[in-house]
């Protein structure tokens, strides 16, 4: 009879996995020159791959971080002619970000580099992963918020949300 795995043996299994991700795209990041996909300016790229061309008000949303980080790091990522800024025609005060081919090749590099181990994986099984996690992400989320409001702070120190 099999037994039952543990929380503690998952767990343990899902740090060993995150460790190894992290290890792994140090390695890439550092020997094959590619901008960290988990880095400020990886997440903009993605971001911008995944979306398109976006208002930066927007893109400040959808990261999640203050206007002022995200202000510089669209500035860092322009000055190395990955995106582009270009004011709206209809508001100029809006500015629209979009990768440039030189971005959008980075961006590629990002994504086929960061996500090639997830074809260990037939599609039923990315299927399953996916409600797994969703589930895990919810929870997680759910235990958060008890958390805030039981010790009246981000208990993780950073600020927002």
């Amino acid at each position: 009879m099999k037994m039952a795995v543990t929380n503690t043996e998952l767990t343990l299994k899902l740090n060993h996995l995150n460790n190894t991700l992290k290890q792994l795209r140090q390695f890439k990041v550092s020997r094959l020159s590619l901008i960290d996909p988990s880095s400020g300016q990886g997440k903009v790229l993605a971001t911008l791959k995944e979306i398109g061309a976006i208002p930066q008000s927007d893109l400040v949303n959808q990261l999640g971080m203050s206007r002022q980080s995200a202000s510089e790091l669209i500035r860092k990522l322009e000055k190395r002619g990955l995106v582009n800024r270009i004011k709206s025609e209809t508001d100029k005060r809006v500015f629209q970000v979009s990768l440039t081919e030189k971005g959008i090749s980075s961006a590629n590099r990002i994504s086929v580099n960061e996500e090639d181990y997830m074809d260990a994986l037939s599609d039923d099984d990315k299927a399953t992963f996916d409600k797994i996690l969703n589930t895990l992400i919810k929870e997680t989320d759910s235990q958060y918020d008890v958390a805030k409001k039981n010790f009246g702070a981000n208990i993780f120190g950073t600020k927002g949300q």
